[in-house]
């Protein structure tokens, strides 16, 4: 009797579960299709992402069969705990894995669920390694082999000086690889088959690891390249023969940034047309930085061979300047610590602007400048006071005017440039004070009208985010 009763209960617990997923089925996110469903996991961010995934596991029968079916979801391994390792592989099937390993304060993966990996380490699509020298020594003799799937790479090691690693990891072979990352760490560039790298970090390297002739080298290897940064990592001196020039005809973006004010790289390199150069140095000095910025020959600079836009932020630390025009954008920006403490901001509006005639600026039409602690605005735009022919900006259309934290403001001056300007048959078309607020009455800015075309007077408002976002390639 008692084995027909478990008999029925076994059957009606089926029932109940059956009437459970044909309810589950009736749900609105059900209606999801299965294969936009399996998608959703790919949004999870943070360091909860691996808990999320099982806990939709655990939502309902369904749920789970849809998820553990999806290969890829399973292909993310930190290796933190063995089970769960093997059960990621066992599900992630054939699909590429990708692979983080850290052994950095608490975060510390466990040699042997790493282990478990090994056989499938040739599958790797992208690795990242974060942890001291002896983390890279253990792991080399495992990952010492092709690796044709890898398309990312990443090697954080977090000691100084920058060790430098053989370059046999990976049998110095990378025909897939996209990505490179080294932050703290530096191998014998360049390495072997690198025709698909597009991206390149190049992060933390101290003084003489590594020589402006091996950048070159690798930069010559890896002629996609799009996207370059070198951040703490350029040598002060060049041992590469003065007349050699590496051109990236296929680059983007070159970021570099350094406490060294100089321009050794970039007397070596061509700057094609249509990319970004942006330069992020602390200067202290009481002139312009900007020729301190370049190559010897602007021959090398192709992306700003015409100037539509010049933008100045200035303030107290802090001078940024961004060229920018049809062929490309330039950026130099960071801290500028002025040593004379006598010069006034004018002064040094005006050192910038004529360090800028190095550059073909006669087809600039719009300046965009900030100013702060009540200092006047550049008016180095006068064509009375510039009478040469190399006069900054003399078709200048669109000015834009950003004040913040100002306590007064002299008109006067700008008036005066405005009336300059068109009395030579130069006048503005347009003037835009943002954030202005309250300080100068409307009238006297509408006043300016009788000399430009058309006066924007945008109270309170925020400005444009020019001097913020190195990466916007739009003006």
């Amino acid at each position: 009797m008692s084995f027909q009763v478990e008999l029925l209960e076994r059957d009606a617990l089926e029932v109940l579960g059956l009437v459970q997923s044909m309810k589950n089925n009736f749900a609105p996110i059900s209606k999801i299709p299965s294969d936009v469903f399996s998608l959703i996991p790919g949004y999870f961010t943070g360091r909860d992402v691996d808990e999320n995934l099982i806990t939709m596991t655990h939502v309902c029968r369904g749920w789970r069969e849809l998820l553990i079916a999806h290969s890829s979801l399973w292909a993310r391994l930190d290796c933190k705990n063995a089970d769960k390792t093997r059960v990621y592989i066992e599900r992630s099937k054939s699909a590429p894995l990708d692979l983080i390993l850290f052994e950095f304060r608490d975060t510390t993966y466990l040699e042997d669920a790493f282990l478990s990996v090994i056989p499938y380490i040739s599958r790797l699509k992208s690795l990242t390694i974060v942890g001291a020298m002896d983390l890279l020594q253990n792991l080399t003799p495992h990952i010492s082999c092709p690796l044709p799937l890898l398309r990312e790479l990443e090697i954080h090691l977090t000691c100084d000086p920058a060790p430098g690693f053989d370059n046999a990891l990976f049998n110095g072979d990378f025909p897939s690889l996209c990505s490179l990352h080294l932050a703290g760490s530096i191998t014998y560039l360049p390495w072997n088959n690198l025709s698909k790298l597009t991206t390149f970090k190049l992060s933390s390297v101290s003084e003489g690891k590594i020589s402006i002739t091996q950048l070159l080298d690798f930069f010559e290897d890896a002629h996609h390249l799009r996207d370059i940064t070198l951040n703490e990592s350029i040598p002060t001196l060049s041992d590469a023969p003065p007349g050699r020039v590496v051109s990236l005809p296929c680059l983007e973006s070159l970021v570099i940034d350094s406490d060294v004010v100089h321009s050794i790289l970039l007397n070596h390199l061509s700057i094609p047309a249509g990319a970004s150069l942006i330069q992020e140095f602390a200067f202290q000095g009481d002139k312009s930085p900007l020729l301190d910025f370049l190559p010897k020959t602007l021959d090398n600079l192709g992306n700003i061979l015409t100037i539509t836009s010049v933008n100045l932020c200035l303030d107290d630390a802090e001078k940024h300047v961004k060229l920018g025009g049809p062929s490309g954008r330039l950026y130099i920006h960071d801290h500028w610590m002025n040593q004379d403490e006598g010069a006034s901001l004018i002064q040094l509006d005006r050192r910038i602007l004529r360090s800028l005639s190095c550059f073909v600026l006669s087809g600039t039409q719009r300046l965009a400048v900030t100013t702060y602690n009540n200092l006047p605005f550049i008016l180095a735009l006068d064509p009375i006071q510039n009478p040469s022919k190399h006069a900054p900006c003399p078709e200048l259309k669109e000015l834009i005017l950003y004040v913040k934290d100002l306590k007064s403001f002299n008109i006067k001056e700008l008036t005066s440039m405005t009336k300059e300007r068109a009395s030579a048959g130069r006048k503005l078309s347009l003037i835009t004070f943002v954030g202005l607020g309250e300080l100068v009455p409307g009238e006297k800015v509408f006043k300016l009208k009788e000399y430009v075309t058309r006066v924007d007077y945008k109270v309170g408002e925020k400005p444009p985010r020019w001097d913020v976002a190195p990466g916007d390639r739009d003006d």
